[in-house]
């Protein structure tokens, strides 16, 4: 008798077995033991166990409508495009809206020196260390012939989409902390124009010849 029973019990737990796997649905879990105990009632935005009738593509975590800015993350919204056009609106329209303190130069030039420095150089020169080493090629001086008449815009535009083989520093740097990094460029900018200028009003026969032998 107990030898039926068990019989009984095996052919009956491996019709439920088999019942259980038998749908040609992949999503399907098939027959599941108290499942309102580990799947939620509502959508988890996190889970697609169960897919959502009212969207197009039936997903519970929806992208945000565009143009849509976080609670108080809208200095993170930037209306300029990654284009060449979004370039030259920035470069026409974006200022710097912090005050120009020694604190925010101070603070522009510690996360130069973190972020910059290694391509740029200490004094923004275009001779970092990665490039004194052969690793990349130079990119321009902030005072020489195609950055020292740069607007801030553009520069604000060139940190966060990048430029040329400079990638994107938005995701290491902050909308603020972008232009203080811009208001230490300016001072460097500026103290190598003014170099320039002494070098050749004290010889300037010697630093034009200089120049043009670079040329």
């Amino acid at each position: 008798m107990r030898h039926s029973i068990s019989v009984v019990y095996l052919i009956v737990s491996g019709a439920i077995f088999i019942a259980a796997c038998a749908s040609q649905d992949p999503r399907d879990p098939g027959i599941e033991y108290a499942p309102q105990m580990y799947h939620s009632i509502p959508l988890e935005p996190y889970s697609q166990i169960d897919y959502h009738q009212y969207t197009p593509d039936g997903k519970h975590l929806l992208s945000p409508v565009q143009g849509t800015v976080a609670r108080k993350k809208i200095s993170y919204f930037y209306p300029f495009p990654n284009t060449n056009e979004g370039y030259e609106e920035a470069g026409k329209k974006l200022t710097n809206p912090l005050p120009k303190t020694p604190e925010n130069v101070a603070e522009g030039k510690r996360l130069y020196e973190l972020y910059c420095i290694h391509c740029h150089g200490e004094k923004g020169d275009g001779q970092g260390s990665i490039v004194q080493a052969g690793k990349f090629p130079p990119p321009p001086s902030y005072y020489g012939v195609q950055l020292r008449d740069l607007p801030e815009g553009k520069m604000f535009h060139s940190i966060t989409y990048g430029k040329n083989l400079m990638g994107s520093h938005a995701s290491q740097l902050s909308p603020e902390e972008r232009w203080k990094v811009i208001m230490y460029v300016q001072e460097l900018r500026k103290a190598g124009l003014a170099q320039q200028e002494g070098a050749q009003v004290s010889n300037p026969d010697g630093y034009n010849k200089k120049s043009l032998q670079k040329k």
